[in-house]
């Protein structure tokens, strides 16, 4: 993203995707904003849930994406489908997967949107708002295209260029238009998801902090941890060989050296716990979004981690919500101890539950009517807000107190 380009997610609705059937809303607007979609957002999100009702998949749907303006052009072939993953079913096959996202790009309000079949692109569209007024700079119907009088470039050459299983946004930036440009690099630069083992993030994070020569506030993070780690030192991995990387399973560009008593020690990585590991490998995607701005996408954020650790990263995002700061963090987690930590807002909480065609749905904690100080902790394993298995976590725990006292 470039220094000057400060963006805000405000919005994310899809459809048809993946286990979600209707239309589906992620809101990061404050729920008690007089300027709804032309004012500020919210810096986090968090997304709960039981297993397999939706939450990785809500994330994933802004994935795709994602990954659709950024590759549908070059890396997706003219004569292949669209890897859209829709709603199991015919109905699913049968119709068209929508996706949405509203942004502020500067002060503006910007609305981008598209909508796929299995071999198509059936709509999309691009809509600004300046001064809240709605300004169409181009619609697609199919191979139908209509270009606003304010949405200047090379439009009709690049219409041509366009395939039908390719988004136009996608083909603009690749010839350099100047409008769509800033908007492309979001989606493929400055929107970040981590969905699967942290363990591969970790070269990255220390080259991150290496590269910057960041190292100092790498040590005062982890030492922030209270992890027993005082100093963080960069090997020499010039000389690795493959029986290295086969031995420790971890990259080996660095050590972390832990006090023991009086004496410091050094940690090959193999010897560190999971948490240590985890920590250490979402410092520097989390580290380069507060510096640089841009959206981030973690599936289980608490996965390894120390529940305190969540919640200071979850504090870190919400600290930078302030004038000239775009970092924004979406996460989904299954520790309860972040309801009850005082960091996220009502409009901040999410859920994800299937009903009973198995279809998932997405909604907020502000649709509850909740008392200001509700633990909002105890009313989640409560089941007040649903989202929750089928054997509550309530159910359980009364189980066992009746256990205790038959015996």
């Amino acid at each position: 993203m470039q220094e000057d380009t400060i963006f805000m997610l405000l919005r994310f609705q899809f459809s048809n995707f993946r286990s979600f059937r209707s239309e589906q809303e992620l809101s990061l607007v404050p729920a008690q904003s007089k300027e709804g979609l032309t004012g500020a957002a919210l810096p986090a999100a968090a997304i709960y849930g039981p297993n397999a009702s939706g939450k990785t998949n809500a994330i994933r749907a802004l994935q795709f994406m994602a990954v659709a303006v950024a590759d549908s052009h070059a890396p997706w072939k003219p004569d292949a489908l669209i890897p859209r993953a829709p709603f199991a079913g015919d109905e699913g096959e049968t119709t068209p997967s929508e996706f949405i996202v509203d942004f502020l790009l500067e002060r503006t309000r910007h609305q981008y949107g598209f909508k796929v079949s299995s071999d198509a692109v059936v709509e999309e569209w691009l809509y600004v708002f300046p001064k809240g007024k709605r300004q169409t700079w181009f619609v697609r119907h199919e191979s139908a295209f209509t270009f606003g009088s304010k949405f200047k470039g090379e439009n009709e050459t690049i219409r041509i260029l366009t395939r039908n299983n390719s988004l136009f946004l996608s083909a603009a930036a690749q010839n350099n238009h100047e409008l769509l440009s800033p908007v492309y690099r979001w989606f493929s630069q400055s929107l970040l998801f981590i969905t699967g083992p942290k363990a591969s993030l970790l070269d990255r994070s220390v080259k991150f902090f290496s590269e910057r020569g960041l190292l100092d506030r790498l040590r005062d993070q982890i030492g922030l941890a209270d992890l027993g780690v005082v100093d963080v030192r960069l090997t020499d991995t010039t000389n690795a060989t493959l029986g290295d990387l086969v031995r420790y399973g971890w990259p080996t560009g660095f050590q972390l050296v832990h006090k023991l008593g009086v004496k410091t020690v050094s940690f090959e990585n193999q010897q560190e716990s999971a948490g240590t590991l985890a920590y250490l490998a979402l410092l520097g995607p989390i580290s380069a979004m507060l510096e640089q701005g841009g959206v981030l996408c973690i599936d289980e954020l608490d996965a390894s981690l120390h529940p305190l650790l969540a919640i200071e990263i979850v504090k870190w995002f919400n600290a930078s919500s302030k004038p000239g700061m775009s970092a924004q963090l979406i996460f989904t987690a299954h520790d309860t101890n972040l309801l009850s930590a005082g960091v996220l807002g009502h409009d901040q909480i999410w859920f994800t539950e299937k009903d009973h065609e198995g279809a998932s749905h997405l909604y907020p904690l502000s649709d509850f009517k909740t008392r200001k100080q509700e633990n909002l902790e105890r009313g989640y394993l409560q089941g007040r807000y649903g989202a929750i298995p089928l054997i509550g976590a309530g159910q359980v725990l009364a189980g066992l107190d009746a256990d205790h006292v038959e015996t």
